[in-house]
């Protein structure tokens, strides 16, 4: 009972529903050698791990072939090999698992181990999604909305964001309003559009809490009110939106509907960096560089700007070179 409880808990389908021919004795052997790959993998015997799965494979045993596949993706145990993870994903996606084909679909939008084909990666995102996958509920209504891989149709996607929102999903209930809001053949929705972003950002999807706060600062959608527009930005910034962080962090650098504090700016963007925001990097050069919020310090400079200089940057590369030929030491 144990063993079975454990594997439903990983969502594993042991036996493809096109292996019929297979007897219930063979089937048990094929979990039972499924099983202690499993737990040899997760104690980090990848190599043993992957014996094991591959003779519960040979007996039918669609997880232990996903576990192959996942582990020439991840690298475990074996030289990582992506195009050797889509050979191993295609036959059991093929059959219907699930996780396989939801693999395979981000294979094929990323291009690892195949060729890059959007049409592919629909195709597969939208059998999972049949499925009632909610993240490829999510990608496939994402490209039925952006025409990718598939002429575009927001009807399709507005159903699929609507099931997706039945699973509790606050990404597609922003991204419903969203539709709601800008498209026009979906005018008639734009009040609907207004109430789901509101109801999205006060349940804490942070998307739907900078949207809305960007929204409160320009009037197109909502009458203008600054204060709800800090509110949300604030709200956003706190759950790790680093656009709004950064925006914060600029506001109080300019003096911006708020009242100038180069300190508070200065947090805001550091949080910002963490994440990577190149802006964020770049304009923290700037404030160590100016002495604005902190004490002056060229060293700190040059790190950030480094940090945006490689995520290429113009600005910081230009600023880069000058300061390396003003200030040489700080660029050993």
């Amino acid at each position: 009972m144990f063993k079975l409880i454990t594997l439903a808990l990983i969502g594993v389908s042991i036996i493809s529903a096109e292996d019929t021919l297979i007897s219930p004795a063979q089937k048990a052997s094929a979990f039972e050698t499924f099983y202690e790959g499993w737990q040899a993998q997760n104690n980090e015997h990848y190599k043993k791990a992957m014996g094991l799965y591959e003779e519960a494979a040979k007996q039918g045993c669609s997880a232990a072939q996903f576990h192959i596949a996942n582990m020439y993706e991840d690298g475990l145990g074996v030289v990582q090999d992506y195009k050797e993870a889509a050979k191993e994903y295609m036959p059991i996606a093929k059959q219907g698992y699930l996780k396989a084909q939801l693999s395979l679909a981000q294979m094929y939008e990323e291009g690892r181990g195949v060729s890059q084909d959007y049409t592919k990666a629909f195709y597969w995102y939208k059998r999972a999604a049949e499925q009632g996958e909610l993240s490829a509920q999510l990608n496939t209504a994402r490209m039925y909305e952006e025409a990718i891989g598939v002429k575009k149709s927001l009807v399709k996607s507005v159903a699929l964001y609507k099931e997706a929102i039945k699973q509790g999903s606050l990404e597609a209930m922003t991204s419903l309003s969203l539709i709601y809001i800008n498209e026009n053949e979906m005018k008639k929705y734009f009040n609907r559009g207004k109430e789901l972003l509101l109801r999205s950002a006060q349940k804490g999807d942070k998307r739907a809490q900078y949207l809305l706060s960007q929204y409160y600062f320009d009037d197109k959608v909502f009458r203008k009110d600054i204060e709800f527009a800090l509110h949300w930005l604030e709200k956003a910034s706190k759950q790790g939106c680093f656009k709004a962080q950064y925006q914060l962090g600029r506001l109080y650098a300019t003096a911006q509907h708020v009242k100038r504090d180069y300190q508070k700016a200065v947090h805001y963007l550091n949080l910002a960096s963490i994440q990577g925001y190149v802006n964020a990097q770049y304009d923290l050069g700037l404030m160590y560089y100016e002495g604005l919020g902190v004490k002056a310090d060229k060293q700190k400079t040059y790190e950030y700007w480094s940090k945006a200089s490689a995520q290429h940057d113009k600005d910081a590369q230009h600023n880069l070179e000058i300061l390396c030929k003003t200030t040489p030491s700080v660029c050993k």
